[in-house]
């Protein structure tokens, strides 16, 4: 039977395979499940390794590394028999194979007859054409690295991880970027309330960020982006608010609330849910009745349905 280790790195290979038409198809994450199915014990912790590849689309140089690990874990002819069966189902498990997949494919499929050649001692082997990038490598952080990121501040995880793949940085100090990414957090939520986003939400996002913060337009951007993405999955409100109240002073937070606000009031005036939302979010701050009844007449009566 396939180990644990086996099973776990394979589990993030077919998800750094399935990023090679850039989503994640339900067929494919269904063979996902298949291998997990054989971890009768598989625990939150081992669940949230792998979350951390099926929030951002994985690079060439990732996905390298995640075969390598694969490779590094066998140990019999059937965990090769396995693999080999596993990564041809999630290569055609959407109908169609894509130049691109064909040639992933084979090249695994290369590599693990190459290792299964070399015998008992072929996992302590690195295929030849990895050898060039191991120095490189071995300094590289992972995404396993940055996990207290991932489970603290998920925007924060996935916008670096996409600047890095564009290969550009924010001029700020990190501390101010995960502030602004728990704050984007904040916004897509009271965004959200009512279950959907319209291109005036979007613009005050972008506004908010590039006036409250100096973010430069198209980080802006992209930090809404990946804010709205991000609460469609699901984010832990009350580790967006004590995140950002770690970051904030109080003056910072009672200003952050007519932000919110102003979000609220960008489609369709301001409801009593977002109204109500907005309220739940000053209390964790542990600002006063007093402090949100300011932010809230910033917003008009009329605009607030008299509320």
């Amino acid at each position: 039977m396939a180990t644990k280790e086996l099973l776990l790195n394979l589990g993030k290979l077919i998800i750094g395979i399935a990023w090679l038409d850039g989503e994640l198809q339900t067929q494919e994450l269904n063979i996902l499940k298949e291998v997990l199915f054989q971890l009768p014990d598989l625990t939150g912790d081992d669940w949230t390794q792998l979350e951390l590849y099926m929030v951002h689309p994985v690079s060439d140089q990732e996905r390298e590394t995640l075969f390598a690990r694969v490779l590094e874990s066998i140990r019999s002819p059937a965990d090769k028999a396995f693999v080999l069966e596993t990564l041809r189902k999630v290569i055609a498990a959407d109908g169609t194979v894509s130049a691109e997949e064909a040639a992933a494919l084979a090249a695994m499929e290369q590599d693990l007859d190459r290792h299964s050649s070399r015998g008992l001692f072929s996992h302590l082997i690195i295929p030849l054409r990895r050898i060039l990038s191991q120095g490189q490598r071995r300094h590289r952080e992972s995404r396993e690295d940055r996990l207290e990121d991932f489970i603290k501040n998920t925007i924060y995880f996935r916008l670096v991880t996409e600047l890095r793949a564009r290969g550009t940085t924010i001029e700020l100090p990190d501390d101010q970027i995960k502030k602004l990414c728990l704050a984007a957090g904040l916004m897509a939520h009271v965004a959200w309330i009512d279950r959907e986003f319209c291109d005036r939400e979007h613009e005050a996002m972008v506004t908010a960020l590039r006036t409250n913060w100096g973010l430069p337009p198209s980080h802006a951007h992209l930090l809404v982006e990946l804010s709205r993405a991000s609460i469609l999955r699901g984010l832990d409100l009350v580790r967006l608010t004590k995140g950002f109240q770690t970051y904030s002073t109080p003056d910072e937070r009672k200003a952050f609330l007519r932000t919110l606000f102003a979000i609220a009031n960008a489609s369709h005036k301001t409801s009593f849910e977002e109204i109500e939302a907005i309220r739940a979010i000053a209390k964790a701050f542990d600002l006063s009745h007093q402090d949100f009844i300011e932010a809230k007449l910033t917003i008009s009566r009329t605009d607030r349905h008299g509320l």
